[in-house]
């Protein structure tokens, strides 16, 4: 198996993508593939999705460019919908982003989603590329919701019918696996304990930090990256993963994200859009 490197959710972060790639670069791997949202709620949406296009072999699209190109008027909250009729401008004119806007007005929800060899690469999840959140909700329900989001996770799993596949989407690095694939979470090390998920049939781990997870090879797994761009993991650090075919390394790498908050408190939108995006970034929420 080739080396395949992992981004997602850049979300217009330039300063948090170019520290991702410099650690990617530095790890060589044979393919680089990015699994949507490169646009929208950062300050660098053209320079970013420049860049991702220049550096990636795959490129997905994510639901903030499929809104970009098709918008519906209830797919996004009000502050979201602010920046991206910005960045709609911002994209004005550039090759890469009119390429990715006719390929999803060609082919809809195929531009989110690709199969190389035995591996499925989809933004989303299986079942809607674009739409699903592949996690278990929020933790205050782990527990008195078991049973039902046990079921939930099940399904989302049985949907997937490569037995690896790499999903973006949720900002948050996690491998979703059946409960008897649980020896494969290394005992030495902790985990995320506010978003990690264990169900009688399924297990969503979250990692803590940067960490390396070993025998997967013949086991069926969902695996996110994280976001590069907007971790919502408790850990502003970007986060990016190397997989191998057995391996998968998820990297954490800090980056200058007052740089980052400093150019959206500047962007021309209302003052609580602008707030709401750049306090976020300090504390990865």
């Amino acid at each position: 198996m080739r080396r395949i490197a992992f981004i997602s959710d850049v979300h217009a972060n330039l300063e948090a993508l170019e520290a991702v790639l410099r650690d990617v670069d530095a790890q060589h791997p044979d393919l680089l593939v990015a699994l949507g949202d490169t646009i929208n709620y950062g300050p660098n949406p053209r320079e970013c999705l420049q860049l991702v296009d220049e550096a990636a072999d795959i490129v997905l699209a994510g639901n903030h460019e499929k809104e970009a190109a098709l918008p519906e008027p209830d797919e996004m909250e009000g502050d979201a919908r602010e920046l991206l009729d910005w960045t709609v401008g911002q994209l004005d004119g550039l090759h890469a982003w009119e390429r990715m806007r006719d390929d999803l007005k060609a082919r809809g929800e195929a531009a989110a989603q690709h199969r190389y060899e035995k591996l499925h690469f989809v933004h989303a999840s299986a079942a809607k590329p674009f739409a699903q959140y592949v996690w278990p909700g929020h933790p205050q329900h782990h527990l008195h919701l078991n049973a039902q989001l046990d079921a939930y996770l099940t399904e989302i799993l049985g949907g997937f019918d490569a037995t690896h596949s790499f999903v973006g989407h949720t900002h948050t690095p996690s491998v979703l696996t059946s409960y008897e694939h649980r020896e494969i979470f290394p005992i030495e090390f902790e985990w995320n304990r506010r978003f990690t998920f264990l169900g009688p049939r399924s297990l969503f781990y979250v990692p803590q930090g940067s960490r390396v997870l070993e025998g997967l090879s013949g086991r069926k797994l969902v695996i996110n990256p994280g976001s590069v761009g907007q971790p919502r993991d408790g850990n502003p650090d970007a986060s990016w993963a190397l997989y191998d075919g057995d391996t998968i390394a998820f990297r954490r790498v800090p980056y200058p994200h007052q740089r980052t908050a400093a150019k959206l408190r500047e962007l021309p939108v209302s003052v609580e859009t602008r707030a709401y995006f750049a306090d976020r970034l300090a504390d990865g929420s």
